[in-house]
């Protein structure tokens, strides 16, 4: 593979590299050009530090100058990130791989390394089941999704431990399983430029780019929050559920109703609306479910924060995927700041786990690879 790389120092360019990697450096934005040009580079990676006109002026002249397919990887200066993430978005621009500006020296590396594709060249190839179901679950908002998205995979990655279970954090307003996981370095937007072409983003092996469980080596979590377009949301789903069997979806806020919400709406296979225990939650809750089945789309209620002996009716007419009690917010916030699965404790709570392996009782179909609907 040929590599260009626009860098300050021709020395110190190469420390940015994978190993065993030859590169060829430019010191300067024309001798750029000019290699470009003669040597018609199979990846480009540049430092925005480069250049010193505005983005919006020298990164679609360099982006142009490259064939359609050719991967440019982007290493921006922190004053530089946010304005070329909106340049490329706005004009926009394909192949643009833009890295994360506090990456380190050791980060950068590994980061080129797993777009290029050389870290995955000694991995397994990935499975293309096909089969996987995707559970897409939202909210109003404090209904334990992320608190179920931190214990409820683990436990059924028990139950399944020949099946592969992804969960993504997809809330952009508020990423709290990214920040419980420390998933700052598996977003699944660098890859974006993948996601146009289902069968470019089939040949990667997702596995490998997500986060692994430290307590199961089936169970894998990635950051995924970002403006995507539909066809991009569509084309990530499809390949992801060929290589997970199980991919939930912790998407957050159901408002507002934006157009990628409609399209993981008619994606997910099992759309799971967290709801609170408590009267105006449900009648808000019933509501919303009876919106979206007047437009065919069926939604189930995981029914969170009951309090332990308190009856609840929610009605007839909608399906109840689980229920949950109460935990105290002493106990949470304990869990949260040592970044402890509570399932995975000494002394987990004890009534929170029986009712999560309740729910994989229940609803799991013996020699099934999907969960019932």
């Amino acid at each position: 593979m040929k590599i260009l790389v626009c860098y300050v120092m021709k020395s110190l360019a190469k420390t940015y590299l994978p190993e065993n990697v030859e590169a060829l450096v430019a010191e300067s934005a024309g001798e750029y050009s000019r290699l470009v040009d003669l040597y018609q580079p199979d990846s480009v990676i540049l430092f925005s530090e480069m250049f010193t006109d505005p983005v919006w002026e020298w990164l679609p002249a360099v982006r142009a100058e490259l064939p359609v397919h050719t991967p440019l990887i982007i290493i921006p200066l922190y004053r530089d990130e946010k304005k070329i993430q909106q340049v490329v978005e706005e004009m926009p621009l394909q192949g643009v791989y833009l890295l994360s500006a506090n990456l380190s020296q050791t980060e950068i590396r590994e980061q080129i390394s797993l777009v290029l594709g050389f870290a995955e060249a000694d991995s397994e190839t990935p499975s293309m089941n096909g089969e996987g179901q995707v559970t897409a679950m939202m909210s109003y908002g404090a209904s334990g999704i992320t608190t179920f998205c931190i214990n409820f995979p683990v436990l059924l990655a028990k139950h399944n431990p020949d099946k592969k279970i992804l969960v993504l954090d997809m809330n952009g307003a508020k990423p709290d399983l990214t920040r419980f996981f420390k998933l700052q370095h598996h977003q699944l937007a660098l890859f974006r430029p993948d996601f146009l072409d289902v069968k470019t983003a089939g040949k990667r092996n997702w596995a490998r780019i997500c986060k692994q469980s430290e307590h199961m080596a089936n169970l894998y979590y990635a950051h995924a929050a970002n403006k995507w377009k539909s066809a991009e949301l569509s084309n990530m789903i499809e390949v992801l559920r060929r290589q997970f069997d199980y991919v939930y979806v912790d998407w957050g806020y159901c408002f507002p109703e934006s157009e990628t919400l409609h399209r993981m709406m008619h994606l997910a296979s099992r759309i799971l609306l967290f709801v609170r225990a408590d009267p105006f939650s449900i009648e808000s809750a019933k509501e919303w479910i009876h919106t979206w089945k007047s437009r065919g789309i069926t939604c189930e209620v995981l029914l969170s924060h009951l309090d332990k002996g308190h009856p609840y009716r929610i009605g007839e007419d909608v399906d109840v995927y689980g229920v949950v009690p109460r935990i105290s917010e002493s106990r949470l916030m304990q869990s949260q700041r040592s970044s402890s699965v509570l399932v995975e404790e000494i002394f987990p709570p004890k009534i929170y786990k029986n009712s999560l392996e309740e729910i994989i009782k229940t609803e799991h179909v013996t020699n099934s690879v999907v969960l019932t609907r």
